[in-house]
């Protein structure tokens, strides 16, 4: 990343566009609605985390360390949540 503020608005970006698939895929499911809440909890927790993540960089690790394994773990849980977000609509 070329800067924090570039990598915030790129988590800040997925967030809203994971929130918006399960929007629109929760409004044609019939899975319940509790799981969808879950999901949506799940999206914003996870914005929240990596923007707090970005701002302060842990001691004692090399920025470009930190940032690429911060990059890596938020796509795994990007990806958990899509998948999570698939399963429901397929309900």
């Amino acid at each position: 990343m070329a800067s924090r503020k570039n990598f915030k608005k790129v988590i800040t970006y997925i967030a809203d566009q994971l929130a918006t698939q399960a929007f629109f895929a929760s409004y044609e499911s019939k899975a319940d609605a509790a799981e969808w809440i879950d999901v949506f909890n799940k999206i914003f927790a996870l914005n929240k985390d990596y923007i707090s993540r970005a701002s302060h960089v842990e001691p004692g690790l090399p920025a470009r360390k930190y940032f690429d394994t911060v990059c890596i773990s938020f796509n795994e849980e990007a990806k958990e949540i899509l998948d999570k977000i698939n399963a429901l609509s397929a309900k």
